[in-house]
């Protein structure tokens, strides 16, 4: 039975080989929906993933939740409450898409890209057989089309930086709501800062109960700055990179994103997983070069921006 809530996702397949259930991850992590965002973002880091299969007494999926739906939530959230006081229930995605196994995976990279999906149910007549994230299909892509595309072809040109002088706060809405990570650029690249980054702040800062920066108003958050919070020494990669090996550096990193720079290392784009997800869905549309000629023309090609001072 599906949840009311979910979205069913289901194309024919294709001749393609491999499929899902190839690909899928079948270990899933899973919490209830009475748990605490605390114990959601511990759980987290003790089993390194960025999702949590939300189930009910039966055993079945009723939502997820993300470490992007956590941080949304505490940037939104206006009650004095910390992390161990709110429930996972108010701050995890009620409705959830479902794959079936046999889907081919290149079906389910263009469903990942026109859904805007970053992971997905994968079910049958059993209601939770395993989970599929981007991480899969980018693994997928970097073992399987090698010398199909450059980074420069896929990576996000328009994308946002920040200077490591700016408050953390306002950063943060940028990971949020707009891109997976956001370069730290002052003079050159100094750093990045990430989701991970963000939901760590509990760590370095005094906090108020278990979860959220001590009750001192926003003056006091304003204190915290990019540099305080990011990660020194980003690993990047160059525009005229293989695609396929960018992939594999973004999976043995365990990074959501890549800067990228060009002979002057000069950053001049953003590579995200769904960049990549988005290129092996083009390819099961089409194999020949047209397929690449179509990828640069999705490719948004305009400037980087500068996240301005105060702005969220």
């Amino acid at each position: 039975m599906i949840h009311p809530g979910s979205v069913w996702l289901m194309v024919t397949n294709s001749s393609q080989v491999h499929t899902v259930n190839d690909v899928m991850t079948r270990w899933v992590v899973t919490i209830t929906p009475s748990d605490s965002l605390s114990k959601a973002r511990d759980t987290m880091i003790q089993t390194h993933v960025s999702q949590l299969v939300v189930t009910d007494e039966r055993g079945r999926p009723i939502g997820l939740i993300s470490k992007r739906d956590i941080a949304r939530f505490l940037l939104e959230d206006t009650t004095t409450r910390d992390t161990g006081e709110i429930t996972v229930s108010e701050a995890s995605s009620k409705s959830i898409f479902k794959i079936r196994p046999d889907l081919a995976v290149v079906n389910a990279a263009r469903l990942f890209d026109t859904d805007n999906l970053a992971y997905a149910v994968v079910t049958n007549e059993n209601p939770l057989i395993g989970i599929i994230t981007e991480t899969d299909l980018s693994h997928y892509f970097s073992q399987k089309f090698p010398g199909r595309f450059k980074v420069n072809d896929v990576m996000q040109s328009d994308f946002i930086f920040a200077k490591s002088t700016y408050p953390v706060v306002h950063v943060a809405h940028a990971i949020v709501l707009r891109q997976p990570s956001v370069p730290v650029i002052d003079e050159e690249l100094v750093g990045i800062l990430t989701l991970s980054d963000i939901l760590s702040i509990g760590e370095k800062f005094p906090l108020n109960g278990n979860g959220k920066l001590r009750s001192k108003g926003k003056d006091y958050a304003a204190l915290i700055t990019t540099k305080d919070v990011m990660t020194l020494n980003p690993v990047t990669t160059h525009e005229n990179t293989d695609l396929a090996q960018a992939a594999q550096i973004i999976i043995t990193k365990g990074v959501s994103s890549l800067p990228v720079t060009d002979d002057g290392s000069k950053v001049v784009g953003l590579l995200a997983k769904h960049d990549i997800v988005r290129a092996l869905g083009r390819i099961g549309a089409d194999p020949t070069l047209e397929a690449k000629k179509q990828l640069n023309q999705v490719s948004v090609n305009k400037p980087k921006r500068i996240l301005t001072h105060g702005s969220s």
